[in-house]
């Protein structure tokens, strides 16, 4: 059974406005190295995944964006969404486009915008959960050993051991948790007995059908209506309608939290998902000061605790600040205290009212 691909490339990353844009989403920004944060997806399991086997879940708009960052994709590696209704959707219409072409595969679902390293433990940790999937066609998900009472991500409290694949621990999943409060996320760090979600799954496309018709059928007939119409010349209008009366989703909501074919492997990797500002603290060296800087042509004099981030021509400078976040890109300069940064899609809602904001946006 061949390998697929699945990289979930349709969102706008809005929580790092203004260096993403609508015209340069995250997932094309190169905050953790010389490549975009796709790149590193694609480079991640380019030793997995034959070439034509990568798909990528976007949409029209974001596929030209990305066609013009990355050489080499073509058509053939494109889902298109008429419009996003979420995780589900979006997991599925994947699904049935390899049911339809292959007749099955295995689905390596990706988010193309985490940090991820070492590589080769990530490999490994996928082709432990890939026995798992032959071996039991089990929905596997892959959770995180927390570093921090971290209250922006959700968790899986895990089960019973199963099994020990390559040195790997694969636990039943007792229940999926809610992004807790600062306290209730302290006891999670502690007990040992909750994983990050990292949102990275390992599963026959068959199977998530299966689950899909049993757990969210509406869902399922919709799909199912398109999948039926792949290869004809009605299947562009199909997807159209389809996703027109499609009700957005998550994958988690609509199936991983009611089935009981799931469990999860306990990862080894260091795993962020760059959800923030705030996540460059975590991936990029501090100085004596406590700053992070991205980008050149900075200048940083009496300033603490503060990250800066210049990605247009000129300079930045910071004198007598602390706590803030700074960053220049292109035709806006954002200056944002640091306990502000969870609120950055409400600045960005006011912002999307005034129309004359509309081209910074």
């Amino acid at each position: 059974m061949k390998n697929f691909a699945v990289i979930l490339a349709g969102g706008k990353g809005e929580r790092f406005w203004p260096a993403s844009r609508k015209d340069r989403p995250k997932q094309l920004l190169r905050l953790l190295s010389d490549k975009t944060m796709l790149e590193e997806t694609l480079c991640r399991v380019e030793t997995l995944v034959e070439p034509e086997n990568v798909l990528i879940v976007t949409s029209k708009d974001l596929r030209v964006l990305i066609e013009k960052e990355i050489p080499g994709l073509n058509g053939d590696n494109f889902i298109i969404e008429p419009v996003g209704r979420n995780t589900a959707p979006a997991i599925c219409l994947a699904a049935a486009n390899i049911i339809a072409k292959h007749g099955d595969g295995i689905m390596l679902v990706l988010s193309s915008d985490h940090r991820i390293k070492p590589v080769k433990i990530f490999i490994d940790a996928l082709e432990a959960a890939k026995k798992l999937v032959l071996d039991q066609d089990r929905l596997v998900l892959i959770g995180i050993e927390p570093s921090r009472p971290e209250t922006a991500y959700g968790y899986i409290r895990i089960g019973d051991e199963m099994t020990e694949t390559d040195g790997f621990k694969i636990f039943d999943v007792a229940s999926f948790r809610e992004k807790p409060n600062r306290l209730i996320a302290q006891e999670y760090y502690l007990d040992g007995r909750h994983l990050w979600n990292s949102g990275i799954f390992i599963w026959r496309a068959g199977k998530i059908m299966e689950e899909m018709k049993k757990y969210c059928p509406d869902r399922y007939e919709l799909i199912d209506e398109y999948m039926k119409a792949i290869g004809s010349e009605g299947e562009q209008e199909a997807l159209d309608s389809v996703f027109e009366r499609m009700k957005p989703i998550s994958i988690d909501y609509s199936v991983l939290e009611k089935s009981h074919s799931v469990a999860v492997l306990r990862a080894k990797f260091t795993w962020d998902d760059v959800g923030s500002f705030s996540a460059l603290e975590r991936i990029i060296r501090k100085d004596f000061e406590g700053n992070v800087v991205s980008g050149e042509n900075t200048m940083l004099m009496e300033t603490y605790e503060t990250t800066v981030m210049n990605e247009a021509p000129g300079i930045v400078v910071t004198y007598g600040v602390s706590d803030l976040v700074v960053v220049r890109a292109e035709d806006v300069l954002l200056i944002i205290h640091k306990t502000r940064i969870p609120q950055m899609r409400d600045l960005l809602e006011n912002l999307k009212k005034n129309p004359e904001m509309e081209a910074y946006l």
